[in-house]
């Protein structure tokens, strides 16, 4: 097992790629804890960690708030005694065309995806320093590298996830921390009924499928494991051929 004895948090968990992660973490012999604002929709994850064996623990928390994330991390850490691994990873991704936009639709989406990964890393990367051991794993978008059209928000956000990994990276690799991205392309989640059909049909992966939740947990299963030690500050583009 790659993550034996490992402990995640994953937020935005409760569905699509978050589920998938903490799935495939679990049967690799990690416990999590997962997040999900909707703490609902948590049990259907903790259910499937449950199956695999591990240990899963509800941390729901809205990740752009400082103080809750703070005492969720908190929380994982006193059921599970530690944190090796985060996947920062809860999103949101409303089409809205830019001379629509509201500033608060703005400040939501840089709230939740720039905030959120900020807020997520100060909770846990003290203890991974200290430990001299950890990894950060933040999705981010292939939109961060092609800005797609109604989501000038959104691209600019997972834009600024990417810069902000790789800064984080040089920090802290000197104390065996390392710190990737994953950039997913379409993806079957959920979150694609907010993305427009124009942005859908302008991507569609010459591979002859959209990717599947799955397709990014396997690659952050890597980034989380051992043999990604000498991977930081990298980038892993995951579309299917899209661009």
């Amino acid at each position: 097992m790659r993550l034996a004895g490992k402990k995640a948090l994953i937020t935005g968990a409760g569905s699509g790629i978050g589920q998938a992660m903490a799935v495939l973490f679990a049967q690799e012999g990690a416990d999590v804890a997962v997040n999900d604002l909707d703490e609902a929709r948590l049990k259907g994850t903790i259910d499937m960690v449950a199956a695999k064996g591990r240990k899963a623990v509800a941390v729901p928390f809205d990740v752009s708030d400082y103080d809750a994330v703070q005492a969720g991390a908190a929380k994982a850490r006193a059921q599970l005694g530690q944190i090796d691994i985060l996947c920062s990873n809860a999103g949101i991704a409303p089409t809205v065309a830019f001379l629509d936009m509201t500033p608060q639709a703005w400040d939501r989406m840089i709230k939740v995806h720039l905030y959120g990964t900020f807020n997520c890393c100060k909770a846990v990367a003290a203890q991974m320093v200290q430990k001299r051991w950890g990894r950060i794993i933040i999705t981010t978008s292939m939109a961060a590298f092609n800005g797609d059209q109604t989501l000038s928000h959104y691209s600019a956000a997972k834009a600024g996830v990417v810069g902000f990994g790789k800064s984080l990276a040089r920090e802290l690799c000197p104390h065996g921390v390392t710190v990737n991205c994953v950039a997913p392309g379409l993806t079957k989640t959920g979150i694609l009924g907010e993305v427009d059909d124009a942005v859908l049909q302008k991507y569609a992966p010459p591979c002859g499928r959209i990717g599947r939740p799955e397709d990014q947990a396997y690659a952050a299963l890597y980034l989380a494991s051992d043999e990604a030690e000498f991977m930081t500050g990298h980038t892993m583009l995951l579309n299917g051929g899209s661009f």
